[in-house]
């Protein structure tokens, strides 16, 4: 897609017929009264827009909009928008994805977008950006559907500011299309992404980027003793499941240690022998979108050529019911000899995920972040539309907090002390896997999770509650929200200072 930066001062020389899809957006004093704004439109717009503001009588207010399509070939689509009392990241990306969604038509080929507030256009350049990208990315559809799907025809956008914002609204287009990587592969059907697909789609990945790759089999992983892996891969015998780890070295970096990505790759969870009953199985599909995150988060950092070394570790495979299936009771040892006591085979996140963690820590890593859809307590704890987030040493919330605000994917924090070990002791090994009753198994998860990674890493942890949420979120519409690319990034920036 062709992205052209132009000054305010030059939207005049824009003609009518070369923006098919104009969006405008200001604080709420370039629409009152005086509606300075049109002063910056050529005279067949601010006709067209007077006119209109003369019809609506109603009294503008922040996050006000004012909708003109248009019933001509040689005039474009108009949205007004005036900002909403709230301007943050999450605002701004939630009123782009609506803009779009309102304004954009499939067949139109150029978008112009007119930023008038200085302070505020490259958070709102980066927002387009990624609300762009999702809105015409073409997801999963079969049959008939995908024979009468209308292909958005997007080519060029024209960005009017105070300044050059072509980078921003770039930059949110990259994580826009990281976002849309997740959320593809979260919508794929079980049957179109087996780990065996999977794997062969992450080795194209890693061609196509020039990223280093190994893969650990599941007999490779058996003799290096990861006893949680193979639980739960071992319910198909002709499983191609796995581990791959995925390295992104660029020549310069900011780091000496890479930062390892972990996440969990189940590709559907039926339960296990503690089978999904009432309907639970549905969207089981997505139980994979922590690798997607990880994954994805190392292609966009690649395609945007961060320097930053690092690492992402796949836990690949799927929770099935089978005659060689794990059971409740079952007394597991993982990679770095820590003994786990079985309680539900539907807690198989954490059981692949230990050995994941055990493995990024032999790679020495400066700091792990992993990524699960993990636990049904999380979202009880905190909706869908934030994720929830936990790390070690503490210290790290507010830094996890800050990238949730300023990525707009939210994410708040709990603890992990020491109190919440009571909750997981066992009589038979060295922790139970989940709680025997009811608790905070979000809590849980994590402390049990924290067992695994080696002493004086960082470690975060993000449970993704919001994953999953009717109707879309922050910049993507649908239920698969993508979320997490745009939050780790962020988080890195910060870290390394970027």
């Amino acid at each position: 897609m062709q992205i052209r930066d132009h000054k305010i001062g030059s939207l005049k020389g824009i003609s009518d017929r070369s923006v098919q899809t104009l969006i405008i957006v200001g604080e709420l004093k370039h629409f009152e009264k005086s509606r300075s704004y049109l002063k910056l439109l050529p005279i067949a717009l601010q006709a067209r827009l007077r006119e209109a503001h003369e019809v609506q009588k109603e009294e503008w207010k922040a996050g006000h909009q004012l909708w003109l399509p248009s019933f001509k070939k040689d005039q474009p689509n108009i949205l007004v928008l005036t900002l909403g009392e709230e301007l943050s990241s999450y605002a701004f990306l939630t009123m782009a994805r609506k803009a779009l969604k309102q304004s954009l038509v499939w067949s139109h080929q150029c978008l112009g977008l007119v930023f008038l507030d200085a302070k505020h256009e490259e958070n709102l350049a980066d927002a387009f950006g990624a609300a762009s990208s999702a809105r015409v990315f073409e997801m999963p559809l079969y049959g008939k559907r995908e024979k009468d799907r209308k292909k958005f025809a997007l080519k060029e956008v024209h960005l009017f500011a105070s300044r050059a914002i072509q980078k921003s609204f770039s930059y949110g287009m990259e994580t826009g299309e990281g976002s849309n990587l997740v959320r593809y592969l979260g919508t794929l059907p079980g049957n179109r992404l087996q780990p065996g697909e999977y794997g062969r789609r992450i080795r194209e990945f890693c061609k196509k980027y020039k990223l280093g790759l190994k893969f650990y089999s599941k007999s490779e992983l058996k003799k290096m003793g990861a006893g949680g892996f193979i639980a739960v891969d071992q319910g198909d015998p002709d499983s191609y499941g796995g581990v791959y780890e995925i390295t992104y070295s660029p020549k310069k970096s900011k780091n000496k240690s890479a930062v390892a990505l972990v996440g969990k790759g189940v590709c559907f969870d039926t339960g296990g022998y503690d089978v999904k009953t009432g309907g639970h199985m549905l969207s089981m599909k997505g139980d994979m979108q922590g690798s997607a995150v990880a994954l994805s988060s190392l292609l966009t950092a690649s395609r945007l050529k961060l320097p930053l070394k690092l690492k992402a570790f796949l836990a690949v495979t799927e929770n099935h019911i089978s005659p060689k299936a794990y059971h409740a009771d079952d007394v597991i040892t993982t990679m770095n000899g820590v003994t786990i006591e079985v309680v539900n085979t539907d807690a198989e996140g954490r059981m692949v995920l230990a050995d994941a963690l055990c493995l990024a820590s032999r790679a020495k890593p400066d700091l792990i972040v992993d990524f699960a859809t993990l636990t049904g307590m999380a979202v009880y704890s905190i909706g869908t539309t934030y994720s929830a987030g936990f790390s070690i040493p503490e210290k790290l919330h507010d830094k996890i907090k800050s990238a949730g605000d300023s990525s707009g994917e939210r994410i708040w924090t709990f603890p992990i002390h020491k109190d919440f070990a009571k909750g997981l002791e066992s009589d038979v090994a060295d922790i139970l896997q989940c709680s025997k009753g009811r608790g905070c198994d979000h809590i849980y998860a994590a402390y049990f999770l924290s067992q695994f990674v080696e002493k004086g890493i960082d470690w975060v942890h993000i449970d993704l509650s919001a994953a999953e949420n009717k109707g879309g979120l922050a910049h993507t519409d649908s239920e698969f929200t993508g979320f997490g690319v745009r939050w780790t990034l962020e988080f890195l920036k910060q870290r390394y200072r970027l």
